[in-house]
């Protein structure tokens, strides 16, 4: 602490011994006691009071308290993404992003108790559980608190039900001289608990992923009338009914028909986008929210039950339509399969396809 500075007087010599004379006297005196001579007492002050080091603020931590739980109440949903799924806690809002097995989720919204969260396609739309991490706007992870987690609830009917592997062959599908890879029959794993003991006692969040259905009925569909045509239903378009059969998949899908895309299964008449490759490009560049198109510099991204089309003579308008039916990645590469008509097949490798020329295309179907 720093001293305050003192005045220095000047005496005189020769007047120093009277002034401190008349010092001493006047100060005994005035004390009622003091010996004669003696020194005054010099004043004191008090020092003043340390001051008290700073108390950090200790910030709220986020902290999840819940499994993962779709509305249906169980962590499980379709590999194709797009499942709501919630979680909750304490001091949520600063969550700011999400993983599911790598894979980025999108934050919906984060509320103080609650995050609302949309789940990403699993990685090569493989099923099975994938571990969950929250992040807060550092880059933290948020932890989990084992107590506070609950057991998620059995997996849905509709989840369940969409449990065989889309691009597995049906028994006695493969027509003689096609092309099938050799695949086995997987199905989707039972949920894993979506809070459960990780190694070492920390908790941990995870999320199954099954097919989803709808690729499953569209795939189902094409497997079963690749060589056997549904006539009854939608007639043929003799020669090339390559587009009707790709459409006919999509209604199996789930699709529903609109005034540019349709077909009339009483009077057989159908509009240029159900039945004709060019046609139907046009269709599909015109509702980005059912598909998407990708070049062939995008086959990693391609996945079952997307659409393959072929321009054999490079002349801008489309010759040929398929659906995707199996998909072999290695890095970042792909073999792609497909199902279709005029040509019939159910596992038509699209290299196989170009050997004579012509170039291909696809459209990712959401």
């Amino acid at each position: 602490m720093e001293k305050p500075a003192r005045t220095r007087h000047a005496l005189l010599a020769g007047s120093a011994a009277a002034a401190c004379a008349a010092v001493a006297i006047s100060v005994g005196f005035a004390t009622g006691g003091s010996a004669i001579g003696a020194a005054a007492p010099s004043p004191t002050r008090a020092a003043p009071a340390a001051a008290a080091p700073a108390v950090p603020v200790e910030q709220p931590k986020p902290v999840v308290r819940s499994s993962i739980s779709a509305s249906d109440g169980a962590s499980v949903g379709p590999v194709t993404g797009g499942t709501t799924v919630t979680v909750s806690g304490n001091d949520l809002a600063g969550v700011a992003s999400v993983t599911f097995g790598g894979n980025a989720g999108a934050v919906v919204s984060a509320t103080e108790t609650t995050v609302t969260i949309t789940t990403p396609p699993a990685t090569d739309l493989d099923t099975g559980p994938v571990a969950v991490e929250l992040f807060d706007a550092t880059g933290a992870t948020v932890p989990i608190d084992a107590a506070g987690t609950d057991a998620p609830a059995p997996a849905s009917a509709a989840a369940a039900a969409g449990s065989a592997v889309a691009s597995v062959p049906a028994p006695g599908s493969a027509a003689p001289g096609s092309a099938a890879p050799a695949a086995p029959v997987r199905t989707a794993p039972a949920p894993s608990p979506a809070a459960a003991p990780a190694a070492g006692g920390a908790a941990s969040l995870t999320f199954n992923y099954v097919p989803d259905p709808r690729v499953t009925a569209q795939t189902t569909y094409a497997l079963a009338h690749w060589d056997d045509y549904n006539t009854d239903e939608y007639g043929s378009i003799g020669g090339n009914d390559c587009v009707n059969f790709t459409s006919q998949s999509l209604v199996a899908r789930g699709w529903a028909m609109d005034a540019d895309w349709s077909f009339d299964t009483g009077s057989l008449q159908y509009s240029p986008a159900w039945a004709s490759s060019t046609a139907f490009a046009a269709y599909l560049a015109a509702h980005p929210e059912r598909a998407t198109p990708l070049s062939d510099t995008q086959r990693n991204l391609v996945k079952v039950g997307d659409i393959v089309q072929f321009d054999w003579d490079d002349s801008g308008d489309e010759d040929h339509t398929g659906i995707v039916t199996r998909v072999e990645k290695t890095g970042q590469s792909a073999r792609i399969y497909y199902a279709g008509h005029t040509s019939n097949t159910d596992y038509e490798s699209v290299d196989e396809s170009l050997r004579n020329g012509g170039t291909v295309s696809f459209w990712s179907v959401k």
